[in-house]
């Protein structure tokens, strides 16, 4: 039978060795670039985490954030004694009983800011006109404060902020925390060890949502 019979009445075969040939073609391609990959990524794990310069100058290069209509920011409200224990507020045009989105941000536990536009501004477009507050909260970094700390920096911060809310037109039980990366890595310790939040004065939160698709052995990269 010539190939184009054989394609006529099997066509299930013609697809199966298609298939085939392009996982054989897939393989092939990884054979070839994981080399390369695993010397990119040469180094042990501590090592691949430490930033690069230019890495350094993007993170710290941050657009300003813009507000919606009518919303407004209580900048620089101090929860401890250190220039790095400070939070913004950001209020919407008009709060009452208003969930708290109580926004941590990243940077590899030694770099980041609360103002970071890159990862604060589609919270703000998005949560400020349906009427949510957010909060955005500095920490102690890195090498000074070690990430258990900057944990408990992060509870209290938010004790604070559940106590203060409801002069700002939050409702103190109506908590969201939200942490991007390293912020991700410390809003979970707090889920997952609500007594390190409690020790701090924290009441209980709705939720916990940590945007990070980095690495997920964190004992092993902060040796």
């Amino acid at each position: 039978m010539t190939p184009g019979a054989l394609a006529k009445h099997s066509p299930g075969m013609v697809m199966t060795c298609d298939r085939r040939v392009a996982v054989r073609l897939l393989l092939l391609i990884s054979l070839i670039l994981l080399p390369l990959f695993a010397q990119a990524q040469s180094g042990s794990p501590h090592e691949r985490l430490l930033p690069r310069k230019g890495d350094i100058e993007i993170a710290d290069w941050q657009p300003a954030v813009t507000l919606p209509a009518g919303s407004r920011v209580v900048r620089d409200v101090a929860y401890g004694n250190d220039p790095r224990q400070r939070f913004d507020v950001y209020l919407p045009a008009h709060a009452i009983d208003a969930p708290v989105i109580f926004m941590v941000h990243g940077g590899g536990w030694r770099r980041g800011d609360k103002g970071a536009g890159g990862v604060l501004q589609n919270k703000l477009d998005r949560w400020l006109p349906r009427g949510f507050i957010v909060i955005s909260t500095n920490y102690r970094l890195r090498p000074d404060t070690a990430p258990l700390q900057q944990a408990r920096d992060v509870a209290r911060a938010l004790a604070l902020a559940q106590r203060k809310a409801p002069g700002w037109g939050g409702d103190p039980n109506g908590f969201i925390l939200v942490g991007h990366s390293a912020g991700a890595h410390l809003v979970a310790l707090l889920a997952a060890e609500p007594a390190l939040a409690r020790a701090q004065g924290a009441q209980p939160w709705l939720g916990t949502i940590a945007l990070d698709s980095a690495e997920i052995d964190l004992v092993q990269i902060m040796r």
